[in-house]
Order: structure tokens, then sequence, then C-alpha cells
């Protein structure tokens, strides 16, 4: 598909959800439309290569104006259809289609979901949250992007484990430039990389990777992306990181 219009159109859910339909039957992926929010329902797709242990959960756009996130994810599934079901993941590829509609953070309520999961009265968390459950996984990623960025940069979250999100770094390096800052979001940073540790009492609101570390992943990463640089390569950076991420995992 030509790259010059499809980027006029990473804000159309129904372009994007529509896509990811095409891709799951030729991938022999399994579809779950699992809530209905505002207008738009809301899909998770799952490889039958997928057990209750070590597989690879993977989420884009839970923030609205963020699109390199749901498009770099989509991208990724797209080079690796023909393997797709040999992967062991769990996708979902849009949380918050009213927000990538409108190019808002937030869903129509004004809610930032990433701030969420510690409530039990949003339905849409809800129902993802009945999907996860029983699944534990080696791998947890969170695509986001952030204005403020001047480069990309990730979180990484691990249970005694070594770290790998460097070399994530690295890979999405050849696109977009690693964010130089010493400090990120009020956090040491090393040459973009972020590590985090959990103490949920410290947490009084709870995001998704926060959750998902805390109940379901041995290693989470968010990885952010510059929004105010160019499209084309922020999307890449989210391939690359994918990528690199999964090829990290099965080692």
């Amino acid at each position: 598909m030509n790259f010059e219009f499809q980027r006029h159109r990473v804000h159309d859910y129904q372009f994007l959800s529509k896509r990811w339909q095409n891709l799951a039957r030729k991938a022999r992926l399994k579809t779950l439309g699992y809530c209905t929010a505002e207008e738009f329902e809301l899909f998770c797709f799952i490889s039958p290569a997928l057990t209750n242990a070590g597989g690879i959960y993977l989420s884009a756009g839970i923030h609205g104006d963020e699109p390199a996130s749901t498009e770099g994810l989509f991208q990724w599934a797209e080079l690796h259809c023909s393997i797709l079901h040999e992967i062991p993941v769990m996708i979902f590829p849009c949380l918050n289609p009213w927000g990538l509609v409108h190019n808002r953070r937030t869903d129509s309520e004004n809610r930032d979901l990433n701030r969420c999961y510690h409530l039990d009265t949003i339905q849409r968390i809800n129902a993802q949250i009945e999907l996860l459950r029983d699944r534990k996984f080696r791998l947890a990623m969170c695509l986001h992007e952030d204005y403020d960025a001047q480069g990309v940069y990730l979180y990484e979250i691990r249970k005694k484990l070594t770290t790998f999100g460097p070399e994530l770094l690295a890979a999405a390096g050849y696109y977009v430039p690693i964010d130089p800052r010493q400090t990120i979001e009020g956090r040491r940073a090393d040459q973009g990389w972020i590590a985090r540790k959990i103490n949920i009492k410290k947490f009084p609101v709870v995001a998704e990777a926060i959750y998902l570390a805390s109940n379901h992943s041995e290693r989470t990463i968010t990885a952010e992306t510059p929004s105010e640089y160019d499209l084309g390569p922020r999307i890449q950076a989210h391939v690359a990181m994918i990528q690199r991420a999964i090829e990290l995992s099965f080692v």
C-alpha cells in the first residue's frame, strides 16, 4: 500500500480494524471482539501457538494521539504474516479507538485509560483483564509515543532477568535518534533506557504496564517514540523494537 496514502489514515480506526481482521484470516489468528466502547468494537488477536504461559503480549493505542504505535504494531504483524501463527502472541491492536479517531489521549469521557487499571468500573478494562486471566507472559510490550520526547526511549521492568532494553533502542536508533536526556519523566535515564521497579503501594493509579508486570509478565517494556518526529521513521522504530524484543525473548 502506498505509504503517502496510508499515513493520512492512521487515525481511521475502521480502516485499521479491517486490515487487522484481513491479516488475522491470512495468518490464522483467532479474532475476539471482546468489548464495545463508545461506538467501536475492540478486538484481540491470538495466535494458535499461544499457551497460558511463556507467550508475548503486545498492545498499542491506549492513547489515541500516538498513532505510530498502532500503525507500527500492524506493520510488524503484516511483515510476519506468514509465520505469525507460529509466534505465541496475544495482540491488542488499539485499546482506545475513540481517542485514535479524535486524535485524543483520553477516551470520550476524558479518562486517561492508562491510569485506570486499578479501577473496576471501566467495562473495556474489565473485559481485557478477563481475557488475561491465568495467563503468564515472558514479555509484555506496551507501545506509546511522547510529545515531549527528544528521541526514542523505553521503560523496562524485569524480574531478576538481564536487561535487553538497550538492544531494542539500538534497533530503533536506525530510524529515530535515541533520547539523550539523563532524566526523563523524573526518572534517571541511560541513553534512553529507564529501569523501573514496582512497589504497588506507591502507585495511587495503575497503568497498563504496571498491571501487567504485577500480575502477568516476567518482563514489561513501555516503548516511547517522539510524536513530533516524522511519522514514517516512528512507525519503523516501533516495528524494529517489537521484532528485536521477540528475538531476544526466545534466545
